[in-house]
């Protein structure tokens, strides 16, 4: 399947996974919990694929890398005024994701990333993200974008799981 059905596929089993919430299990789910737990179901959606070089995902993740460095550079610069501190850390952070990228792009493709392990990783991977996102003194966010790292986790190995019940067919 390409990105555009694993993204289509991504989109509903989030929907599906949003209405079981809101109406079946009646939890609530904020603006901020839906609009992040959508964008982070249909990066789950094509995540798996990070082990494929030709991938859409893949040739996007290394710009994706230098964009989460500048993030945290932006954000760690303006909230403290230390630029040479930020600048470590955002170089760390780009160099962490990329050196990530190029691990997983040397393993069999429709291997460690289609399986459990890949799965469980990335949960845990996307839990400890968001928690820090959430929790970061840096990082003030206004009420109205407070979310739950719990929840958009949940939306996130929803996508991860759509990825894989889609390449089974």
């Amino acid at each position: 399947m390409n990105y555009r059905g694993h993204l289509t596929v991504g989109i509903v089993f989030f929907l599906a996974a949003y209405a079981t919430l809101l109406f079946a299990l009646h939890i609530h789910v904020s603006v901020a919990d839906a609009l992040l737990g959508l964008a982070l179901c249909e990066f789950g959606a094509l995540a798996p694929d990070l082990d494929h070089k030709s991938s859409k995902i893949h040739r996007w993740s290394y710009a994706g890398s230098a964009f989460a460095g500048v993030a945290v550079f932006l954000a760690l610069s303006l909230k403290t005024h230390d630029i040479l501190s930020a600048g470590v850390l955002a170089s760390i952070v780009a160099g962490i994701l990329a050196l990530v990228v190029f691990l997983l792009s040397n393993l069999k493709h429709r291997g460690f990333t289609h399986h459990a392990p890949g799965f469980l990783l990335f949960v845990l991977c996307t839990f400890i993200a968001m928690s820090f996102l959430r929790n970061s003194s840096f990082l003030q966010l206004p009420s109205i974008l407070d979310f739950s790292p719990a929840k958009v986790t949940i939306f996130g190995a929803i996508g991860y799981l759509s990825h894989l019940i889609a390449d089974a067919f």
